[in-house]
């Protein structure tokens, strides 16, 4: 039988008592049965109803924002605890899979003010995931019998919050932080500084804060942070973040005409997504008031005709390439140019090659952001029994990487099964979430002594 936290009780009990948040959870105990227990079938009802998960949302960065308690967690003489810095989706894959394996709850450090990692870096939706919305366990993403998007351990799963073939960001946020408050000890607004041996294990330096002690450290930082924000200006050159932040405000398009996106990864194809209106509904635009007339695309080996680009782009992103072709009139709104950009802010426009546009968006990858202690090269390749890597360990830390953050090789397999093909797939959740999992379920407990 499932048994909430303290936290989730918490949040069940508040939002029963709100006559317009529970309507979703109160609905869903009529299927009941159809679930492992009652609390799971009430959080799904929560997930379901747009007013419960706001609200549910709300107590939950309440509860992580309450200075006392973050207080409590920091002081705590833990030293043997798992401490993780990052509170993504392998934060949260970890926490739940170590504590279902009988471990205590890790202290999650997230440095943000919100808790759930990339997906959660907005409150309303502004993009969607990349795999499709299926029912079912891990597993690889041509198998129509499992999840993609699975979170192993997870009290619910994005299977659960919606029926759309490829759901928002938001829907997986709703999930992981679920998840943490399920299994993890989170405290935000906690900035690691450096990692570095202790007495024993390891000590964390946080920013503003006393150092903490650590049995052992789990890095779950991401992809990084935007390659992009030396010639970002935060208002004509956005990075890609940047730029979602404005799509979850008000009027985001709001006198953009001309639009310029730089790079060719699956950020640039959302933001192209998003000035296209193939994106979540953004909150009040219309494309009476709103259309984007114009989208240039500075990027390198993309196809460049309509033809071309439904041949070789993967199924997520197809409604792109009708929009690579002139209309009747020969009024064509996105272009791919094949070359590189570097845009240069001038007074209300930004500037790439001679040509201005409202809005430049900067999608050129990701950089990551140093922590001492912590750098890729003190790192060696973690094997479980059977000889699969599954993380990275540190040489002489008690330290791992996961996720995407440790920069996994393909293996040997999944070059066979064409996986490799697709290079996006190194950070692909259905191909590294299995190897946090088991990361999780077989590392030893932090030895006492």
């Amino acid at each position: 039988m499932f048994e909430p936290s303290a936290q989730i009780t918490s949040l069940l009990t508040a939002i029963a008592v709100k006559e317009s948040a529970a309507a979703g959870m109160r609905a869903m105990m009529h299927r009941e049965q159809e679930f492992p227990s009652p609390t799971q079938a009430m959080l799904t009802g929560i997930a379901l109803d747009p007013y419960g998960r706001a609200y549910a949302d709300e107590l939950l960065d309440t509860s992580w924002a309450d200075e006392q308690r973050q207080q409590e967690l920091l002081s705590a003489e833990r030293p043997h605890r798992d401490v993780i810095i990052g509170s993504g989706f392998h934060a949260a894959t970890y926490a739940a899979v170590r504590v279902l394996s009988g471990h205590p709850k890790p202290l999650v450090l997230e440095r943000s003010a919100r808790v759930g990692g990339s997906f959660a870096m907005t409150t309303r939706p502004v993009f969607h995931l990349n795999s499709r919305n299926r029912a079912g366990s891990a597993g690889l993403a041509g198998d129509q019998g499992t999840s993609p998007n699975y979170l192993p351990g997870a009290p619910i799963q994005a299977a659960n919050v919606s029926m759309t073939e490829y759901q928002t960001n938001t829907d997986m946020a709703f999930v992981i932080r679920l998840a943490l408050a399920q299994f993890a000890n989170v405290v935000p607004h906690a900035t690691v500084l450096s990692v570095s041996q202790g007495d024993p294990g390891a000590e964390v330096a946080i920013e503003g804060r006393a150092s903490l002690p650590a049995g052992r450290v789990i890095d779950a930082r991401g992809l990084g942070d935007p390659a992009g924000q030396n010639v970002a200006n935060s208002t004509t050159i956005l990075t890609y973040p940047q730029f979602m932040h404005r799509m979850a405000g008000r009027w985001p398009l709001r006198g953009v005409r001309r639009v310029a996106v730089i790079g060719g990864g699956d950020s640039a194809r959302c933001a192209v997504e998003s000035c296209l209106g193939l994106a979540p509904q953004p909150f009040m635009a219309a494309a009476a008031l709103d259309q984007v007339q114009r989208i240039d695309w500075y990027a390198e080996d993309l196809p460049r005709t309509c033809d071309q680009w439904r041949d070789d782009s993967r199924g997520r992103y197809q409604g792109i390439g009708r929009y690579l072709r002139p209309d009747r009139f020969g009024v064509r709104r996105l272009t791919v140019l094949p070359r590189r950009a570097q845009p240069v802010a001038l007074p209300g426009v930004g500037l790439i090659d001679g040509r201005t546009y409202d809005l430049v968006i900067v999608c050129t990858g990701n950089q990551e952001t140093t922590i001492d202690g912590l750098n890729l090269g003190d790192f060696y390749e973690y094997t479980t029994a059977d000889g699969t890597v599954v993380a990275r360990e540190h040489y002489e830390l008690p330290a791992f990487r996961v996720g995407p953050h440790a920069r996994l090789p393909f293996t040997a397999r999944e070059r066979a099964d064409g996986i490799a093909d697709i290079a996006a797939n190194a950070v692909s959740m259905f191909r590294t979430a299995s190897k946090t999992a088991a990361l999780a379920a077989t590392l030893p407990a932090v030895p006492l002594t």
